[in-house]
């Protein structure tokens, strides 16, 4: 008979065991970082043909440079370290956790042009992407792992600015069993409220990937 009991991480499915990592490579905050600028002048700019075939080949350099030193994802630090914006990822926007609890998190940061959907406005998917970040969040500090996000609903209360500082806020509303609800808004420096999110997050089964 399987055991659908919630039991030890070893257990669930070969879910590797995530947790913040310590003492990560000074230096992979400034690849971050460099990374994100790149996104950003990527979609910003307009050079001749030379200069994007230049700049190619300092990326494909890079590339190689890693290639060659892939890790499993509990191993790899981008992703995992608090102290940096986007917790060293760089595909994720430039926010840091400055707040943590068993009553929520609070995560301050802003967008940049490179998550730009027009007119100089957060691109709408890319709300729904933080917010998912953020329920993850709220979950990890809770001590509530491994989770799936079972479903996640954005309202957009006004339009989302880039270069502006923004502050976020999550918690858990409700539990049932392995269901956990959250809320969490997201507004401007002045207080604005700009969307707001609730959604539901899963905690997994023994056999659930």
């Amino acid at each position: 008979m399987t055991d659908t009991a919630d039991t030890a991480p070893g257990t669930r499915g070969g879910f590797p065991q995530i947790s913040p990592v310590e003492n990560a490579p000074p230096e992979l905050g400034r690849f971050a970082a460099a990374m994100r600028r790149l996104q950003d002048l990527t979609v910003s700019t307009n050079p001749d043909g030379s200069i994007w075939a230049s700049a190619a080949q300092h990326v494909e350099n890079a590339c190689a440079l890693l290639n060659g030193h892939q890790a499993p994802e509990h191993v790899t630090p981008a992703g995992r370290v608090l102290e940096l914006p986007g917790l060293g990822h760089p595909l994720l926007p430039p926010w840091t956790l400055t707040e943590s609890g068993p009553d929520g998190v609070t995560m301050q940061g802003h967008f940049t042009r490179s998550h730009v959907g027009g007119n100089n406005a957060v691109h709408g998917g890319m709300i729904p992407l933080f917010y998912d970040w953020l329920f993850g969040m709220v979950v990890s500090t809770a001590g509530i792992r491994p989770t799936r996000t079972a479903y996640l609903h954005v309202d957009y209360r006004k339009i989302t600015p880039i270069d502006e500082p923004l502050i976020a806020k999550g918690r858990i509303s409700d539990t049932d069993g392995r269901k956990v609800f959250i809320s969490s808004t997201m507004t401007s420096a002045d207080g604005s409220l700009l969307s707001e999110a609730n959604g539901l997050m899963v905690r997994l089964l023994p056999h659930q990937p």
